[in-house]
């Protein structure tokens, strides 16, 4: 299993980095909205779309949705549907917590409208993102994400006690949020450090930022940990070896990476 987890680990991260370094800006779109389309399948899974033409239909409906928005979305745009997004997971999650599992969010129409805005949202900050700052920013700010999720397990497996929502994510401590903080934090310093000419900004003050930032991205974890529990999911998908699905592997920066 670690041996599958690692190989398909080493592929992902090739094809990642020739993708966003060496394609051009037709085919990175192309690489994005095929990532979106596979993200939106897995999703109709949590709405329970068990027909395959009619996720088929919801999937590429978002893909439509996702190829106008990248040509067409402004900045106020994108702040205003995170906003929206924000809203939605804090809700979700926390009243999942409170009511200790037995609430949690069932309409169907509402859980495939937040893939609808979870799902474009990721792939148009990905496609401007890149067009705004370039490939290497882009990557140092998902490196952020990477850094508080692998500080986050290594404290948690080491010093986790208290939880942070049980009936949400068992798993999840408070001490692995806090140790995934400081990682990022760490990280932020050096990213900083090396594009200090580019920024007439304090490293400190934005190097707390980012890290707020990236802690926030936790709750797109959860809130995918509440869809995956409504219907009895242990992962999104199995289209990656070892690592489940697409969504499993980009949950937090659908929440992270646009705000």
């Amino acid at each position: 299993m670690l041996k599958q987890r690692v190989i398909t680990a080493i592929v992902l991260v090739v094809l990642s980095i020739w993708a966003l370094f060496f394609s051009s800006d037709l085919v990175w779109k192309g690489v994005l909205l095929f990532v979106g389309f596979i993200a939106a399948w897995e999703w109709a899974a949590f709405a329970k779309l068990k027909v395959p033409a009619l996720r088929l239909i919801y999937a590429l409906g978002i893909v439509v949705g996702a190829n106008y928005a990248i040509d067409n979305f402004t900045i106020q745009n994108i702040a205003l549907f995170t906003l929206l997004e924000a809203i939605v997971l804090i809700s979700v999650v926390t009243r999942f917590q409170k009511t200790k599992g037995e609430v949690g969010s069932q309409s169907v129409s509402f859980i495939m409208l937040t893939g609808v805005l979870a799902v474009i949202l990721f792939v148009v900050s990905m496609a401007q993102f890149r067009g705004e700052f370039g490939p290497l920013v882009l990557l140092l700010s998902m490196l952020l994400v990477w850094a508080i999720d692998t500080g986050a397990y290594f404290s948690g497996r080491r010093f986790g006690k208290t939880k942070l929502a049980v009936y949400v994510s068992p798993g999840k401590t408070w001490e692995g949020v806090f140790g995934g903080a400081f990682l990022t934090l760490i990280v932020s310093f050096i990213i900083l450090y090396l594009l200090q000419p580019q920024l007439n900004i304090a490293l400190t003050f934005l190097a707390l930022i980012l890290t707020l930032i990236a802690v926030f991205s936790v709750f797109g974890d959860l809130f995918e940990s509440v869809l995956k529990r409504q219907v009895g999911l242990k992962d999104s998908g199995k289209i990656l070896p070892g690592h489940g699905g697409v969504l499993d592997r980009i949950d937090a920066l659908l929440s992270e990476l646009h705000i």
